[in-house]
Order: structure tokens, then sequence, then C-alpha cells
């Protein structure tokens, strides 16, 4: 299993497909995890970003018969930890697809959607083309759940050029507009270094 310095080496190297600094904690997966658990069997979930898979085992631990899992990761190296320590718990009902979210074709709409991607690490513009895909991809009712590390906007936006206090802003009303389109709620994890939001945008019926 690949372990913190591995996941801190695959972010100083590749920071285009890897925007966080550590693996996931437990605690944190079980609060992204949580709405697509609770959804009722059989179900079809979605996972971009998943990393070494600390959200990937919450799903495949839920699993039941009739479940299915697509799991979407850019990096080499994180697939081919996923592929040996991950999925082969999960058997024939989880599939790998490694490549962008933005490029990877996928089968249709989803009873929810687990990311893994921190989107304020990434270009303003990338974020929303992935938001709007991965909300298009939810069934009605279905929800997307992502996390944000607690106060990064504020802080960008404090010590950063003006450039990316501009993109926080925009970012930042980009999220607003959704929470008004949405249903949204958020969950505080401290056990996560650092800590973070669990977000949850649920697509109207």
């Amino acid at each position: 299993m690949a372990g913190h310095g591995d996941f801190l080496w695959q972010f100083l190297t590749n920071r285009d497909s890897v925007g966080a600094v550590a693996p996931s904690s437990n605690g944190l997966g079980r609060a992204i995890t949580a709405p697509a658990r609770a959804v009722a069997a059989p179900r079809r979930w979605l996972e971009v970003g998943p990393g070494t898979g600390v959200f990937t085992r919450q799903l495949i631990a839920a699993m039941e018969e009739d479940d299915h899992l697509d799991v979407v990761e850019l990096n080499d190296a994180f697939c081919a930890v996923l592929e040996r320590d991950v999925l082969p718990a999960a058997g024939d009902q989880a599939v790998l697809h490694a490549g962008s979210i933005l490029d990877v074709p996928l089968p249709g709409a989803y009873d929810a959607v687990v990311c893994g991607l921190p989107f304020n690490a990434f270009p303003t513009h990338v974020s929303r083309a992935m938001v709007r895909r991965l909300i298009g991809m939810l069934k009605p009712g279905g929800t997307m759940s992502y996390f944000e590390y607690a106060g990064i906007r504020r802080v960008r936006s404090v010590i950063g050029s003006a450039t990316l206090k501009r993109a926080m802003f925009r970012h930042e009303a980009f999220v607003n507009s959704l929470k008004r389109d949405m249903k949204g709620r958020r969950d505080l994890v401290m056990m996560n270094m650092p800590p973070a939001w669990a977000v949850h945008l649920t697509k109207e019926q």
C-alpha cells in the first residue's frame, strides 16, 4: 500500500494530477461516502480521483450484490496501487478507468458521485468543467460529495497573488451558485491532515 511518503512524492512530481498533499483520513472517508452508502441497493457509484483508495475502501466495504462502482484515476502510480491493493476486493463490481474525468467515456447516470479531488487546488475553469460533468452524470436525487481543506480559500485570498485572489473569488461564486440550485450541506472533519469540509450537493428530483 502506498504510504504518506509515496503520496507526497506524487504531489510534488505530478501537480497537474495530484491536488492533495497526503492521503485522506478514514474519518474523512466515512464522511464523504456517507450519502453514497445510504442509497438503497442496488446502487451505481462513481468515484473520481481516488488516490490510494481511502474512499474506495469505504465504498467496497458497503457493497451489496448488484452494486457497481466506476473508478476514474489519472495518475499512473495510483492506478497501480488501486489495481493491486484495493479493487480486487470488489471483484467485477468495480471497474478502473485510467484517465481524466473530462475525457473518460462513462455509461450514464449514477446514484452518487464521490470525488477525491480538492477543486480549490486546480485552475477555476478546470474545476468548473469537472463539477459540471459530475453533476450532469447524477440521477435526479443523487448526491455529489467532495472535500475542501478548511480555510484554504480564505488563506489564498489573503496571501495569494492578485490572480489567485480573483480565481478564489470566482470559485467561491461558482460554488455558491451550485448551492442555490442544489440542496447542499457540509460537515467539518477535524481528524484529517489538514482538517477538511465534506461537502454534499444533491440534485433535485
